[in-house]
């Protein structure tokens, strides 16, 4: 667990766990049919190099703060990244997506079954609260793209968080 970028949250104890962010993925859904829509759900799947799709575990921010590992890479000096408030879920939450509209924002995942740099295509699937099923395809960017860099630098405070104990996601919240 060396990601770059971790949810710091607490358990029913009130223990602080560090869960590692094992990809940032910026998502922009447009409606493309002529009557509003509202997402009850999604997921987001990736196909990886032995041509099976594997799902991957998308994390909940809200119920947390995240953090990006300081330049001693122990989390002593972890830095906060206030990405929180742009995230995928956020933008869709009650949402009646217009006509033609598009929302956008962050989704985290974890995928502790493989490594996201080897995937070689994505898909986003989506039902909405009438019931109706949509698999879309996720363009994968293979070079940072400039325009979406800078969500990335809100920069807050430094913490030690050395102490937290590192726990995925998917374990912390069955």
């Amino acid at each position: 667990m060396d990601e770059n970028f971790w949810l710091i949250h607490g358990d029913k104890d009130g223990s602080i766990i560090a869960s590692p962010i094992n990809g940032l993925l910026y998502i922009r859904f447009i409606n493309l049919g002529v009557a509003p829509i509202m997402i009850d759900s999604y997921s987001i799947e990736v196909l990886d190099g032995k041509e099976k799709w594997l799902r991957l575990v998308t994390i909940n921010a809200h119920g947390g703060e995240v953090y990006r590992r300081g330049p001693t890479d122990d989390m002593k000096q972890a830095r906060r990244s206030n990405i929180e408030q742009d995230t995928f879920d956020y933008a869709i939450a009650n949402n009646n997506i217009e006509p033609y509209a598009t929302v956008r924002g962050w989704v985290f995942v974890e995928a502790p079954e493989g490594d996201l740099q080897t995937a070689k295509d994505a898909r986003f699937n989506e039902t909405d609260i009438l019931g109706n099923k949509a698999v879309r395809p996720i363009k994968l960017l293979t070079e940072e793209s400039q325009s979406i860099q800078p969500k990335l630098l809100h920069v807050g405070e430094t913490k030690d968080l050395s102490q937290a104990r590192r726990q995925f996601y998917s374990e912390a919240n069955p």
